[in-house]
């Protein structure tokens, strides 16, 4: 796992998130259970502190493959390219329809 040093992974999802999950119960969110929900969240709305815990929290090649996966669908275009470039992705999955008009990021 990728972590930051000296800064200990907390397995609770960071009560700063709650206001990002609105229509969930909170209390019984946990961070595997959710894990696509609160990436997607997280890293289009988060605050540094909780990306840090993201980073911290999950493997950078499990958060690879997710933008890689649903970024294109799920995050806004500014954060898909943030977190592409971030990451190391050079191409993300598109839906069929629009394969066809396909630009590199």
């Amino acid at each position: 796992m990728n972590t930051i040093p000296n800064e200990p992974i907390t397995p609770a999802i960071p009560a700063s998130t709650r206001w990002l999950f609105p229509e969930y119960n909170f209390e019984r969110m946990t961070a595997e259970e959710f894990f696509p929900v609160i990436v997607e969240r997280i890293l289009v709305r988060g605050s540094w502190a909780e990306i840090r815990w993201l980073l911290n929290r999950y493997e950078r090649t499990r958060i690879a493959q997710w933008v890689e996966c649903h970024g294109y669908r799920r995050l806004d275009k500014r954060a898909l390219h943030y977190w592409c470039w971030m990451l190391g992705i050079r191409e993300v999955r598109k839906p069929p329809w629009e394969r066809e008009t396909q630009t590199a990021l």
